[in-house]
């Protein structure tokens, strides 16, 4: 799962590890976790994604399958998840979601409320921010837009795109 915050892609993560009874390996927490234990925010982006990487390898090389929750907002991170499912046979499927409705966007990110421990919420600003930082896909990702579907709906599709 890759997208902006607020876009939906943790509520379809979560949905989706429910239907299929497998696990999430999320960022957020990760993150949170550690700067829980003294790393600054500087510090922990790219190190939150190896860490990810790692759990999601060690499943991934037990032959489960996993869902990933995170932004991937540029190429190097894409290609860290390719790598991963070329070194243990998985395979891949990028789902991206957006959010096209840009009130509807700010409406879900100034209304949620994720109580990760050790996080604040992200702003509406932040979030703009973080999508003039959103590179370009090198390989076009599936595509969910979440403005006007909902997380059952989005659900339906993304299964459809794993069968």
């Amino acid at each position: 799962m890759a997208g902006l915050p607020g876009s939906g892609k943790s509520s379809i993560a979560e949905a989706l590890a429910r239907r299929l009874q497998i696990p999430i390996v999320s960022i957020d927490p990760i993150e949170a976790a550690m700067w829980r234990s003294g790393l600054s925010p500087e510090d922990t982006g790219i190190a939150a994604y190896r860490v990810a990487q790692t759990l999601a390898a060690e499943n991934l090389k037990q032959g489960l399958s996993i869902i990933v929750d995170a932004v991937n907002p540029v190429e190097d991170a894409r290609q860290m998840w390719r790598d991963t499912a070329q070194a243990t046979k998985a395979n891949l499927t990028f789902i991206e979601t957006i959010c096209s409705d840009e009130a509807t966007h700010k409406s879900r990110i100034e209304a949620r409320k994720r109580a990760i421990e050790g996080m604040a919420e992200i702003t509406w600003e932040r979030v703009k921010e973080r999508a003039a930082e959103y590179q370009s896909w090198a390989v076009q990702p599936v595509c969910i837009d979440t403005a006007t579907i909902s997380i059952d709906e989005a659900v339906q599709i993304a299964l459809s795109l794993l069968e």
